[in-house]
């Protein structure tokens, strides 16, 4: 059966419970009037969330829902629960359904979250715990019934046996579904109803798309300015292209001569040269003769990208498709709760050269970092190159 036939029998269900809680009006039975159309109500959250923020829950999760919800109504209304086990399986399911919901909404908030991550065995244990906790939030909620709706009589909670072994249902059904969740989850088991919440919680991830708007503004002024790097100008465009990325600086690399009152005094540095290509050993020597007081460093720095990424799955995919292209040193960091990728490659030089004007080494010493230099500004260009191509592998 399609998904619509299955959407229609959650509306079914629904209605259902309206009705029931209807009867009960019918019967002067307060306690499950109360129930059924507070179970009505939850059941149609679904539709009011699609109606309200325009978030669509999968259809899986509708039916799901209203037919656990479901199992303890007709217990109560049709008196089910003096079938025998009855209430142990309603426990049972109905806590197999509540752990499936917190695995994947646990699993979303781990890909789209930057502070939280759970390996498959955290995963699973933090899904048992949860389970066992909501069973035990149920039978507060059926003891406090019975002080309201029964005067104290046992009615929903009848005894301390009956009391522990729903939990004890409610802990098998959690630890089933924490186990069997995880490794479903890494085996791929449920692409479907992820791949649609993923789609959905894009959607709502407003921070992230105001965000990329006045990236992209800024970029096009940057542009439209000529300041930004006509090498990395087809990568820089390529990222923005795709919808769950957003580029904040880039660079393609450059070869430096620097003049530092001091190491690591950056604020009052100044540059003799920058060139973002290769040079000759004419230029640098050029650049050296403007040195005044302090100290002259050769540096030779990478190409760099700084991108944002909407989830942490999109970063993944990311820095894969950067170590691929050779920039071995990328990584993934959280940055004032934006999930950023830094595509970053292994090029790099930092050589003293001397100080307040007087330069060490000779001339060799100064040719042997302008040709090391040049051949790592020339596989710069290649890793640029090779990184354009595999960002067709994002799309």
């Amino acid at each position: 059966m399609n998904s619509r036939v299955w959407l229609i029998i959650s509306r079914i269900l629904e209605g259902t419970l309206f009705i029931m809680g209807l009867w009960s009006i019918w019967k002067k039975d307060w306690l499950w009037v109360f129930a059924c159309f507070f179970a009505f109500f939850l059941s149609i959250s679904p539709i009011i969330l699609r109606k309200s923020i325009h978030f669509s829950v999968h259809w899986s999760i509708e039916l799901l829902l209203v037919f656990a919800i479901s199992l303890h109504v007709w217990g109560g209304v049709l008196h089910l629960y003096s079938i025998p086990f009855y209430d142990k399986i309603a426990h049972f399911l109905a806590s197999g359904i509540v752990a499936f919901f917190a695995l994947i909404v646990v699993y979303i908030m781990d890909v789209f979250s930057p502070r939280i991550h759970m390996d498959a065995i955290m995963l699973a244990f933090f899904i048992a715990i949860f389970t066992i906790a909501m069973g035990g939030v149920w039978e507060i909620a059926e003891f406090a019934s019975d002080q309201i709706f029964s005067h104290g009589e046992p009615v929903a909670q009848i005894s301390l046996e009956n009391t522990m072994l729903d939990m004890i249902a409610d802990t098998i059904a959690g630890i089933i579904m924490g186990i069997a969740g995880a490794i479903g989850i890494r085996r791929g088991e449920f692409k479907e109803i992820i791949a649609h919440f993923r789609k959905e919680a894009k959607k709502l991830n407003r921070r992230f798309l105001q965000a990329r708007g006045k990236a992209l503004k800024s970029l096009e002024r940057a542009l439209e300015e000529g300041q930004v790097d006509e090498r990395v100008k087809p990568i820089v465009e390529k990222i923005n292209s795709i919808s769950d990325y957003f580029t904040t600086s880039s660079c393609s690399g450059r070869i430096v001569v620097l003049e530092a009152p001091s190491f690591g005094r950056k604020r009052k540095a100044k540059f003799l040269g920058k060139w973002h290509r290769k040079v000759d050993v004419g230029e640098v020597k050029k650049a050296l003769q403007k040195g005044g007081k302090g100290e002259i460093w050769f540096l030779v720095q990478s190409s760099i990208f700084h991108v944002a990424a909407i989830s942490m799955e999109d970063a993944r995919k990311l820095l894969n498709v950067a170590n691929q292209s050779g920039f071995k040193h990328s990584s993934i960091k959280s940055v004032n709760g934006k999930i950023m990728v830094e595509i970053l490659g292994t090029e790099r030089i930092d050589a003293p050269l001397g100080v307040d004007g007087k330069i060490y080494g000779g001339d060799e010493y100064v040719e042997l970092l302008v040709e090391i230099g040049n051949r790592m500004m020339e596989r710069m260009e290649r890793n640029l190159k090779r990184l354009e191509k595999n960002l067709d592998m994002l799309k």
